[in-house]
């Protein structure tokens, strides 16, 4: 069984991301649990951990994806098997983004790194991408219970010619906690977001 279930949870990193021209992003922020994937970690010791929790595996074991992307329509989890990577959150295709070697303060998005163990929870509408890995970097990716098909967008529209996009992000129904499930963490963060109970 895994060795985190009769541990408690620290709260997970919290950071809201505000909208850009390309790239809505959420009211609610992403959250950030570190190292919390059980042992042994394997691919399928980690989706059963995770899946119990009510959310489930969606795809392949993935490598970096460098494509900037959102999806408007599910929340989205990932939990790192192996490597690390940095990744670029909260800006579209078109956005003038900040990079690893950036000076300007006034470049959109966050960079943060991922290291084996961790879980991030992506709110519906929040930009993200893979910017450099090592490693050999791997994840599974997660979509709550009863998600549709998720919708990709690259952030190459400006969001004022697509209104109904923030109508799409407000109406996804809010998840149990991925990590600790039911409401957890996840609830009390997101609670006066733009996530529906």
């Amino acid at each position: 069984m895994a060795s985190t279930e009769m541990t408690i949870i620290a709260p997970p990193e919290q950071y809201v991301l505000p909208a850009t021209k390309y790239c809505p992003n959420s009211e609610m922020p992403v959250l950030i649990y570190r190292n919390v994937l059980p042992h042994p970690r394997s691919e399928k010791t980690v989706q059963e951990w995770i899946e119990k929790n009510g959310w489930f595996r969606a795809g392949i074991v993935w490598p970096a994806v460098y494509r900037r992307h959102f999806h408007p329509n599910v929340h989205e989890c990932y939990a790192i098997l192996s490597g690390s990577s940095e990744v670029l959150m909260g800006v579209g295709k078109l956005d003038d983004a900040t990079t690893p070697d950036s000076k300007a303060s006034s470049q959109l998005g966050l960079l943060l790194t991922l290291r084996e163990g961790d879980v991030i929870v992506h709110p519906a509408g929040t930009g993200h991408s893979n910017v450099s890995d090592e490693g050999r970097y791997r994840y599974l990716s997660f979509f709550p219970e009863g998600s549709p098909k998720w919708i990709s967008e690259n952030g190459d529209k400006l969001l004022e010619d697509h209104g109904d996009m923030w109508e799409q992000i407000k109406n996804v129904p809010m998840p149990q906690d991925p990590v600790t499930g039911g409401e957890g963490h996840l609830t009390r963060a997101w609670k006066g977001g733009s996530g529906n109970d």
